[in-house]
């Protein structure tokens, strides 16, 4: 059970709801990873980004009642600021993984096939984003009771950024060599990647507002 120690009841009811609404995310991480999974299958690519939908919906939902929640508050909340930073990242983030799957859905629906080193290598760049989302996960969940492992987590989220970047760079590369004369799948692989570029740089960002709340979190305690 969470210790929330000196904590008012808006600060405890504040956290809840943003580890929920990081909880209520994973089901678009797991969406997106049927889309990415299948992407070489012959599944039916619109039933599959379909799924999206239902808790991309819900986090949108919850992130408008949490912001009112917050703007209620006002300057009473310690940190206000940085809670809201968070939900509004935490929608971002999906609103990304969404447009992600998407240009792989209308690629695939469209009939273009994906070259096994381009998959691979896209497969690689979504891991990494998807790991730096658990990661801010679970340095969310420890911000409560042990502070100093929420910043660790967060060091990991830097580091897995470094190693988006770069495979971005390389990826990016292959498909401009693989596709220089197909301007179609070139266009709309690029806008998948880029999407997942932009989340890894969205979760680094978000990963350095919880590093605020949890050296705030170390100094009171």
């Amino acid at each position: 059970m969470a210790e929330y120690g000196q904590d008012t009841l808006a600060e405890i009811h504040v956290y809840e709801n943003m580890v929920n609404l990081l909880n209520q995310a994973d089901d678009v991480i797991k969406a997106f990873t049927d889309v990415l999974s299948n992407l070489l299958s012959d599944q039916e690519f619109d039933k599959l980004y379909n799924k999206i939908q239902a808790p991309k919906i819900r986090v949108e939902e919850n992130r408008l009642m949490l912001m009112e929640y917050l703007i209620r508050l006002g300057e009473t909340l310690p940190n206000r600021q940085n809670y809201i930073s968070i939900a509004l990242g935490i929608d971002r983030l999906v609103q990304l993984l969404d447009g992600a799957s998407y240009r792989l859905t209308l690629l695939r629906m469209k009939g273009y096939r994906i070259d096994q080193n381009i998959y691979d290598q896209l497969k690689e760049l979504a891991s990494t984003v998807i790991a730096q989302y658990h990661e801010l996960n679970e340095g969310l969940n420890k911000l409560k009771t042990d502070p100093k492992k929420t910043i660790m987590h967060v060091r990991e989220i830097s580091r897995l950024e470094n190693k988006a970047d770069e495979l971005y760079r390389n990826l990016t590369f292959t498909i401009y060599t693989k596709y220089e004369n197909k301007i179609v799948p070139l266009m709309v692989l690029k806008d998948a990647i880029d999407f997942l570029e932009n989340a890894a740089d969205l979760l680094k960002a978000l990963g350095e507002e919880l590093r605020f709340l949890a050296l705030h979190r170390i100094l009171i305690t």
